[in-house]
């Protein structure tokens, strides 16, 4: 019987790269271009964008949504309750919620980390493999290709086409078993709910990245470099 060669588990976001501000960016840029000379900002939109979304509620898993159409159509009722609450009348917040899959899709938007090309790589000429495990949009796989990323990875697994949020333990189970049952696995992330809680509850040892540390976390490392570092003098 093979034995699938040691595997990393990567989130994305915040992680590998990042979109500045999120998704109050994407709804921002929509306004820029459709409403040109509108006074709103970031911080208005803040308030309504704190829950709706599906990590939200990583309990209850959306297996029943097969397309990357049907995800975004779950969305759009989050997008027009921000352009609603900015002060547009109903009609037009429709209209404006369906333009924002466009914009966040957008690869221009993201940014990759400085570190994260020669840690790949290094781990990799080590022996790793990789995959991307996120909580993310259903075009992510696309987005990675166009960064360049997507050659390092074998595969590269959004919570928009698994049905399954982290920190949900099938999550991370499901990536798992896709992956062959590699007999090392470390997962990598900067979310202490998402990553770090969700690994643990799975048996997988998790280090945390970019964020501050917390109390209980037993893997730190302020960048991936550090990150190589743990894993490269820790036993398997």
């Amino acid at each position: 019987m093979t034995v699938a060669r040691p595997t990393i588990l990567w989130d994305f976001e915040g992680t590998l790269a990042y979109r500045l501000e999120l998704w109050r960016s994407a709804l921002m840029e929509v306004l820029d271009d459709r409403e040109p000379g509108h006074s709103i900002d970031m911080e208005q939109m803040r308030p309504y964008l704190r829950d709706g979304f599906y990590w939200h509620k990583p309990n209850e898993p959306h297996l029943h949504i097969k397309t990357a159409n049907a995800w975004w159509s779950e969305l759009e009722p989050v997008f027009q309750r921000a352009y609603l609450g900015v002060g547009f009348d109903a009609v037009r917040a429709k209209e404006l919620a369906k333009l924002v899959r466009e914009y966040f899709i957008n690869p221009k938007r993201f940014i990759i980390y400085d570190d994260v090309v020669s840690v790949l790589n290094r781990l990799t000429e080590n022996g790793w493999r990789h995959a991307i495990l996120s909580n993310h949009v259903p075009e992510l796989p696309e987005i990675v290709k166009a960064l360049g990323l997507l050659p390092f990875f074998e595969l590269c697994l959004t919570s928009a086409a698994t049905g399954w949020e982290k920190p949900n333990p099938e999550a991370f189970r499901n990536a798992i078993s896709l992956l062959g049952e590699p007999r090392a696995v470390w997962v990598i992330g900067d979310s202490v709910t998402a990553d770090v809680k969700g690994a643990e509850a799975v048996g997988l040892p998790v280090i945390l990245v970019r964020s501050p540390k917390g109390g209980d976390v037993q893997y730190y490392a302020p960048d991936l470099l550090g990150a190589a570092a743990i894993i490269e003098s820790t036993d398997q």
